[in-house]
């Protein structure tokens, strides 16, 4: 081989060489483009994390806040309806110790009717009385003793009015027929 040859064959390789570093020096810019577009693109989804992680700090306070304002809007309605409910409580109580205390003002009021009544010897109307005491209050003793003794007394009335017909007097004093003797 000849010299030529030679310096050719070195020149090809030099140029070769350069080539090939040239493109080492292309893919080692690019590869540094590619490490410069990955860290932006890093920081930009760091800076976007951190703005989220942010937003979502902020909006847990406001719901924290939120559901904090409601609880005590809760707890104030709800002391509202307690305050309510027991002044209900005390109307309705109010209302039957009212009620209890007119019943019992009629009831009295019936018992001196019917003692009354008694006294006057109308004892039919004083049973009636005593029911009416009856139906305001079941467990009335004293209506019951009255519609007892009345009871007796229309009883004892019926017989003393049976012996007075069967003695022979003609007429039958409780409903005023005259009796027809031997019938």
């Amino acid at each position: 081989m000849n010299r030529r040859m030679v310096v050719l064959l070195i020149f090809l390789l030099v140029l070769v060489g350069i080539i090939i570093i040239g493109k080492q020096r292309e893919q080692a810019i690019q590869l540094e483009k590619m490490e410069t577009q990955a860290a932006n693109e890093l920081r930009r989804v760091a800076a976007e994390a951190q703005k989220a992680r942010e937003m979502a700090i902020e909006e847990t306070r406001r719901i924290e806040m939120e559901a904090q304002r409601a609880k005590q809007e809760a707890l104030e309605r709800a002391r509202i309806a307690e305050e309510e409910a027991q002044k209900a409580k005390e109307m309705a109580t109010e209302a039957i110790v009212e009620k209890a205390t007119e019943i019992q003002a009629k009831i009295n009021d019936l018992v001196a009717q019917a003692t009354a009544l008694m006294d006057g010897k109308e004892y039919q109307k004083a049973i009636d009385v005593a029911q009416e005491i009856t139906a305001l209050d079941p467990n009335s003793t004293e209506a019951k003793s009255i519609i007892e003794q009345a009871k007796a007394k229309l009883i004892e009335m019926g017989q003393q009015q049976l012996k007075n017909f069967t003695e022979g007097n003609t007429e039958i004093p409780a409903v005023g027929i005259p009796a027809v003797p031997g019938q």
